[in-house]
Order: structure tokens, then sequence, then C-alpha cells
């Protein structure tokens, strides 16, 4: 298994939907192949299961007594939103700008486009949120900020600054909010798409060399992504110089650096869910250099939409993404 850091905080987590739809950042959510999931530190109290009940949940803002299944839960980042909607849990509150259509499957802005939204990312509006009556408030990257809502409801803080991987977020969040066999579900839906995929392209697999890129400014552009998880999960060969340690994380490069690309058979670049690129990698994507790699030639650079990593439904989509990529090698 591998570990990523976040980005800085223009390509990092915490800038999904702003930093897209400005066009003015990579994508850059942590990603991660499957371990074991870890321990949740959770200790059930009145374990039945029913309403009044409570469990307490080991966070890194301490142990947190919680209830048991909470219905109404706030969040304060849009990583979290779309965990909760993959456990089949809609939250009450989400922090502006969390709905964008062009971000996320069409399925999941639905869900989301009419939630009450709680203030900016980061600086979360208490009153906005007690209106909300919440029984649970989640966070994962504004400990401080959060931590002034525990007057309102508890909150638990699983923080994802320090190299966490994806799986292991939604793990933590899945056992906060009582959601453990939905989850043990969906690792298991990604663990049999990975199969079937090495099993069916086993040749393309192993005759074939990768990397993914993406757009930067002021002509530059990034090796890596959270989706070379996923890529190493099927068993893919990363190429251009990319470290076994680095993978997840993006890798800044100058334009003049694109010969690096030459021993990749194939690449991936990210669009958003509307199929457009943004504006930097758009700029990318025009550029002679580009143009002159010879995995580019052949017709061989693949547009994805799931550059990111915030639930098993985007792993399971970059997996299906690059099963029709290895049919046209």
């Amino acid at each position: 298994m591998t570990r990523s850091r976040t980005m800085s905080q223009a390509l990092g987590r915490r800038t999904l939907l702003g930093g897209l739809t400005a066009g003015t950042a990579a994508l850059g959510l942590t990603a991660c192949g499957v371990s074991e999931s870890p321990d949740s530190g959770e200790k059930r109290r009145g374990g039945d299961g029913q309403s009044g009940t409570s469990r307490e949940v080991k966070a890194d803002n301490g142990t947190i007594t919680v209830p048991d299944s909470p219905k109404r839960i706030v969040v304060t980042d849009n990583y979290a939103a779309l965990m909760l909607l993959e456990l089949g849990v809609v939250p009450v509150g989400v922090p502006d700008g969390t709905a964008v259509p062009t971000l996320m499957p069409e399925a999941d802005h639905a869900k989301l486009k009419d939630v009450r939204t709680i203030g900016a990312p980061g600086t979360p509006n208490a009153q906005a949120v007690a209106a909300l009556d919440p029984d649970l408030i989640i966070d994962q990257f504004y400990r401080e900020k959060s931590g002034a809502l525990k007057t309102v409801a508890p909150v638990v803080h699983f923080d994802w600054t320090s190299g966490a991987l994806w799986h292991e977020q939604i793990a933590r969040v899945a056992g906060a909010v009582d959601r453990e066999a939905k989850l043990t579900e969906l690792k298991a839906r990604y663990e049999t798409r990975l199969k079937e995929v090495r099993t069916a392209h086993a040749k393309q697999i192993a005759a074939s060399t990768w990397a993914p890129l993406s757009g930067g400014p002021s002509g530059k552009f990034f090796l890596g992504t959270p989706v070379v998880t996923v890529m190493r999960d099927l068993g893919l060969r990363i190429g251009a110089g990319i470290p076994v340690s680095k993978g997840e994380k993006f890798i800044p490069k100058s334009y003049e650096e694109m010969d690096v690309l030459g021993d990749c058979t194939a690449l991936i670049y990210p669009v958003q869910f509307d199929g457009k690129a943004t504006p930097t990698t758009q700029a990318l994507l025009d550029h002679k250099l580009w143009k002159a790699v010879p995995a580019v030639r052949r017709g061989r650079a693949f547009p994805s939409q799931h550059f990111l990593m915030a639930n098993y439904s985007f792993a399971i989509g970059a997996v299906d993404e690059i099963e029709n990529m290895l049919g046209k090698l």
C-alpha cells in the first residue's frame, strides 16, 4: 500500500470545487490502493442500536461520544459529503460550493444540490449549523474552526492533512455513522472489478507503461495523481520516472521536460464530469511539445473523470475508464 500527501492549498483536497471550476488548479485528491480497514476505535454504549444509544468514537480530536446511527449530519468539507453519499447518507449541511455538477457524477449532484449550506469551506457559520439541528458534525481539514461547533453537536475530526489514505478516511467516517456493513460491500465491489480487469486484459497490462499527468500554471505540468493507486492495484507499470513513493503526489515539471513521457505506452489526463479539461490542462493538450510525445501521436492519451479519490465509487469509475483504455491499446 502506498501513501499520498496533500498538495499545497491551491491544489489540495480542500479546494476540489473552487480550484477546478476556476480552472486555476490541477485535480488533487489523495488516493491509495485498498488495505484492511483501520481500527475505528469505537466502543458502544447501550449497543442495541436503538434510538438514544450512543458510542464512543476515537477521533483525532479525542474520544467523542456520538449517537448510534446518526440521522442529521453536517460536514465541513465536500469530500466527506461524497463519502456519506456512498454510504447511503445525505448530509443535512455542506460547505458553500459543494454541489458543482462538473465535479461529480450526476446522481451525486442531484442528491446534494438542495442541501443547505453552512458557509465557506474552512469557515463554518455556527448559527447556520445550529439551525440544522445536527446530531453529528464531521470534519477532516479544519480542526480549529470545527472545534467551536462542539457546543452545537458532537464533532469528530479525522485529520486528512498528514498523508492518510482515502480508504482509511472513508472507513473512519463509516465507523462514525455506523455504516461499516455498507463499506464492506463497496470494498468488495472494487476488489471484484480489479480482478475482472486484471484477468480480461492481462496481456495489455503486462505490455504497457503508463503515466498520469495534468496541466499546471506558468508553463508547467504535473506528473502523478491519486489515481496512481488504482492503477497500481490493477497491476499497471508506472513510467515517466515517477518514484514509487511519490506517484500519488503531484510532481511539477516544465514543458521542456515533457520528453520524460517517452517511455510511456499510454497517458491519462483529467477532465471534469462534463468532459472538458480545465484551462491549465487544456493548455497542455494544445502545446506543440505535448503533441510530439510518442503516446500522444499514437492516439494513446486518454481523458479521465476520476483523477480524484473521494470514495470507492470514484475508484471503481477509474477502473472502468482504464478498462476502456486497455481495450484501445
